[in-house]
């Protein structure tokens, strides 16, 4: 509907955008307006008098009924007759294809998201980068981009050090007795304790890491197989979500090579020796903190494998668009991980490169920690969330699975990433109102409808309408303009929002609007093509979502 709305300026010579168009407060106003008052400021001029101009020459398609200049605004009214023939002939046409688009036609995407500790099970915080990514995976592959998952797993951090030290001392030679990442959780917070009551022991995890970076076969492989393990673990996790990542580099195996690259910036001058033989990347004239590459020993930090692991990804895909979810925190480690590509050479790889950043998930108790042991896991939240569905609404597993788990996804995934999340079980696991099971239930209630009519071709024909049933087709017409926006700006909350207003917008039109028992066989016809094209919308929102749709709840 914009697209029409800016043609028809630009005919009349007038560029404008489609954040430039307003929706006006009520139905009287129009579906859009173009407000004037800021090339009445440019202008020098009267914004109702500049409005009144353009509206003289607006030349009307046949699908826009009336243009009216008032109080500044240039006020677009659609007719609605033949709008919905379009709207309802392209969804029912294009089904799960509608809303999708030609936008990453033939490019990659390339989304390195959850990356869990492989120290311990999937968290809620970590929770909540991998319900942001899944979701923008599916979104860009809407809008037509071939996109790689990646789950880059840290296993020269501190934590899997101390797991690792916990593992020699409490568990060597034995395999995990249940799940794998839960087994090991236990170590973890069993060594992490040990640690917290002798600090001396630091040492030995110290020594430990130094270890594996140095190569130390022996430790390697029993670290790859701790690693493993909890990787094993992982997959059960990601199986319950229906996610499968393309690949699950170690950060170990860009040890080697990050230390070329340093070099690289000690030649062209971008970073420098210190005193103590430690090497540091000069980003100061940069307006970012410098920032050590090397250690005096030589070993690597973080941030050295990471640029090594990103240009590893670039020469593999060539990616359009390189997306990192991670939490807020990072944000400067981003800066200058995308700074030091560039002085690497990498300039057009950093322009396609974007930190999705994301608020941090607090429990009552305070942030997060794993190490001790205050933390909650999403494998219990789900299995609390799918319990609670069979306590009150059903008793086949399938459905309380489905209904449990789409409650917690939309409940973190529909909050805008920028904002925090503070844990709360009531508000995790609600199942009425702005939820996820509500939005099964429309899709259910849709579903349902069309299996009680007779099973035939839906052939309609568009008439007068009332108000409820515009306002349906408003909001189904909206959507390939919600996928274009959450992937520009990479936030699939728009999409949470947008279907929670479809399927309000759609239980007032079944509520005023009866659909079997509608007066007559061509208005029954017409309404049941309304619900159709609710099902398929929702339906598709619903896998941007990573929520399960289901036929009967």
């Amino acid at each position: 509907m914009k697209e029409i709305v800016l043609k028809v300026l630009k005919e009349a010579g007038i560029k404008a955008t489609e954040n430039e168009l307003e929706i006006p407060p009520s139905d009287e106003l129009g579906d859009f307006a173009f407000p004037c008052f800021k090339l009445a400021k440019k202008e020098e001029r009267n914004s109702q008098e500049i409005a009144k101009e353009i509206e003289g020459k607006i030349k009307l398609p046949p699908i826009i009924s009336q243009v009216e200049a008032k109080a500044g605004y240039v006020n677009f009214f659609f007719n609605y007759e033949r709008l919905t023939q379009q709207v309802l002939e392209r969804i029912l046409k294009e089904k799960e294809r509608y809303g999708r688009s030609n936008i990453g036609k033939r490019k990659f995407a390339v989304i390195d998201y959850s990356s869990p500790n492989p120290a311990h099970p999937i968290h809620v915080g970590s929770a909540r980068t991998t319900f942001i990514g899944e979701s923008l995976a599916r979104i860009l592959t809407h809008s037509g981009y071939k996109v790689k998952r990646i789950c880059y797993i840290n296993d020269l951090g501190k934590q899997v050090a101390i797991l690792l030290w916990g593992y020699l001392k409490f568990a060597r030679g034995k395999k995990p007795s249940k799940k794998p990442d839960y087994w090991l959780l236990d170590i973890y917070v069993k060594a992490s304790q040990a640690i917290r009551e002798n600090p001396s022991l630091e040492r030995e995890i110290e020594e430990l890491l130094r270890r594996c970076e140095y190569g130390d076969r022996k430790i390697l492989k029993i670290l790859k197989k701790i690693v493993n393990w909890c990787i094993r673990g992982f997959k059960k996790t990601y199986k319950t979500l229906g996610i499968k990542f393309d690949e699950y580099p170690f950060e170990s195996s860009f040890n080697e090579i990050s230390k070329k690259y340093v070099d690289e910036l000690l030649k062209c001058g971008h970073a420098f020796r210190t005193s103590d033989n430690a090497i540091v990347a000069d980003l100061k004239k940069f307006n970012l903190p410098s920032t050590i590459l090397l250690r005096y020993d030589g070993t690597s930090l973080y941030l050295t494998r990471d640029i090594a692991a990103s240009i590893y990804k670039f020469k593999k895909y060539r990616p359009r668009l390189n997306i990192y979810v991670v939490g807020e925190e990072q944000k400067l480690h981003f800066q200058q991980q995308f700074k030091i590509l560039e002085l690497l050479g990498f300039e057009d790889f950093v322009k396609n490169s974007f930190h999705v950043s994301y608020g941090l998930v607090t429990l009552p108790t305070g942030k997060i920690s794993s190490r001790l042991g205050r933390v909650i896991l999403i494998d219990d939240v789900f299995g609390e969330a799918i319990l609670r569905v069979k306590e009150k609404y059903t008793k086949y597993e399938k459905i309380a699975r489905a209904v449990g788990i789409g409650a917690v996804i939309y409940a973190i995934l529909k909050i805008d990433p920028n904002k925090k999340v503070s844990f709360s079980w009531d508000e995790i696991l609600a199942l009425e109102g702005d939820t996820g099971p509500y939005l099964q239930y429309a899709y259910t209630r849709c579903a349902s409808i069309l299996r009680k009519a007779e099973k035939r071709a839906i052939k309609f024909k568009v008439e007068k309408l009332l108000k409820e049933e515009k306002k349906l087709v408003k909001a189904l017409a909206m959507f390939p303009e919600i996928v274009k926006r959450a992937t520009e700006d990479l936030k699939p909350n728009y999409v949470c929002n947008y279907a929670y207003d479809l399927a309000t917008t759609f239980a007032t039109f079944y509520q005023f609007c009866p659909v079997l028992k509608a007066e007559t066989n061509e208005l029954k016809n017409f309404r049941l093509a309304l619900v159709k094209a609710t099902r398929i919308t929702l339906g598709n929102c619903l896998w941007l979502m990573n929520i399960k749709s289901l036929e009967r709840m």
